[in-house]
């Protein structure tokens, strides 16, 4: 038989994207469509538009999205209430969970619970709709409804239903436990029924074949579907974090820090997913590039990239001290801000000069800010990271701006670092090609499906340069942290 076809989709937030793969990772067809706004009308709309009219073969097919949604849907797949996005917010059924023994308990477990979280969103629409919420017969993520839309007949019974443990963990999995299950005592605690939520087991098992007609209007018909996850662990398996030690960045609006590890070791700075395939993600998340971009346009009314451009020019210790925690790390204080040091009038510097201080120091903070990680995840597994995968845009070697800030990482991080492709489609699929047999490990499918752009520039006197700063910096902001504490 041909090598199958690969068709990975990614259902997120500003659009749905479908890629098709060859068994070595070459790209046959891509789709994209924006979506507009959320609701199933709209997410079958872009995924139509999106769709690939591939050869008849065999297709092997699994999913990403967004985590944190909420699909409540009937016996028969349709929905009672329309998406319940990750970015909405129940505050007061948040705060009720929060105080229960047994949410404490689950965050001892790595999940802490929010205004966000699934569950307080879930209890939301059972207060404010109790006779609508009387129909709803499963609560599942995008990718599981996705799934299971594409497997199931219009007006057919959902049986059978269930879900990757990376969609399970927001709704309120207990990750620690090998497979994963539903936290019993929270859920028993708030009286909602288990058998509302799918089974859980890990991404990249095989759940049947597509055989709706809606997998015949965007090309599935037939395909083998296997378990898909989220969004986020899609990119790090993309990224090349597939096995223990394994680190990644991807970086754009915001820096997403991956590593994966064999064991849970809680800290306030980190957060957990069970990982794909074996062992945990350890992560964080800091709004970064949205800094450098609103400083860029709202204070300097230049572009992103004529702002980076400025700040090329720049000589390494002229810029501005930007002492930057982007609003989620290093210590997940909401009162802290953004802090600046280190600015000094001088009437005979140009505008653009200026422009180009502030921006490098913005730039090399966020470096900075990104590389205290490091260490951390160091000390807290007793390792060395000697290898940093990298998403961003730029290419190794370019001569752009982003290019320029990607080797300005390298030189600060000081750790090899590679630019990886981002193919967030082929995150989902190589758990499913590992269980399809595809492969016969992790490694021979991660040499087939991923791609890197090589090795960035790291200059070693960039590295002497920023050596003392990479020591002071989480210093100086533990002290900055100290006297916000005080002060509020």
């Amino acid at each position: 038989m041909d090598d199958p076809q690969l068709v990975g989709i990614d259902l997120g937030t500003a659009g749905a994207r479908t890629t098709a793969y060859t068994a070595s990772g070459e790209v046959v067809l891509s789709g994209r469509s924006e979506i507009d706004h959320h609701t199933i009308e709209e997410w079958e709309r872009a995924l139509r538009s999106a769709a690939l009219y591939l050869p008849s073969k065999r297709t092997i097919c699994s999913v990403d999205s967004t985590s944190g949604t909420v699909v409540a849907v009937d016996a028969t797949g349709d929905p009672v209430f329309e998406p319940c996005m990750y970015y909405e917010s129940a505050p007061d059924q948040a705060e009720r969970l929060r105080s229960l023994g047994a949410a404490q308990e689950l965050a001892a477990r790595g999940l802490s619970l929010s205004a966000t979280s699934p569950l307080s969103k879930i209890l939301q629409l059972r207060e404010r709709h109790p006779d609508r919420f009387e129909s709803v017969e499963w609560l599942l993520s995008p990718t599981t409804w996705l799934l299971n839309r594409l497997k199931h007949e219009a007006g057919e019974r959902w049986t059978d239903v269930r879900t990757d443990w990376t969609n399970a963990l927001k709704f309120g999995a207990d990750i620690t436990r090998d497979p994963p299950t539903w936290f019993e005592p929270l859920f028993d605690r708030v009286d909602l029924p288990t058998h509302l939520l799918p089974e859980i087991e890990p991404p990249g098992t095989y759940i049947g074949v597509a055989a709706s007609e809606f997998a015949e209007d965007i090309g599935l018909g037939g395909a083998e579907l296997y378990q898909g996850m989220t969004d986020g662990n899609a990119s790090a398996l993309a990224a090349g974090g597939l096995e223990p030690g394994d680190y990644n960045i991807t970086c754009g609006s915001t820096s997403v820090v991956k590593y994966v590890s064999e064991s849970i070791k809680p800290h306030d700075a980190l957060y957990y997913h069970r990982h794909p395939i074996e062992g945990y993600f350890a992560g964080a998340a800091a709004q970064t590039g949205t800094v450098l971009r609103w400083f860029c346009r709202t204070v300097f009314d230049v572009s992103e990239t004529r702002g980076l451009e400025l700040a090329q020019r720049v000589a390494p210790g002229d810029e501005y001290e930007m002492i930057l925690q982007a609003d989620r790390s290093p210590f997940f204080d909401p009162t802290m801000g953004n802090s600046f040091f280190g600015i000094w009038p001088d009437g005979d510097l140009s505008t653009e000069t200026v422009r180009g201080r502030f921006l490098r120091g913005i730039a090399t903070g966020v470096a900075l800010a990104e590389y205290t990680y490091l260490p951390l995840l160091e000390s807290q597994f007793d390792t060395d990271i000697d290898r940093v995968h990298l998403v961003s845009g730029g290419r190794a070697g370019g001569d752009d701006p982003v290019s320029w800030w990607n080797e300005l990482r390298a030189s600060v991080w000081n750790r090899e670092t590679v630019q990886m492709e981002p193919r967030t489609t082929v995150g989902s699929l190589i758990p499913a090609t590992l269980a399809a047999g595809l492969f016969d490990d992790v490694n021979e499918a991660s040499d087939a499906l991923l791609r890197s752009h090589g090795v960035l520039d790291s200059d070693p006197s960039l590295r002497e340069r920023y050596a003392d700063d990479r020591e002071s910096f989480a210093e100086r902001w533990r002290a900055v942290n100290d006297y916000y504490e005080s002060w509020y």
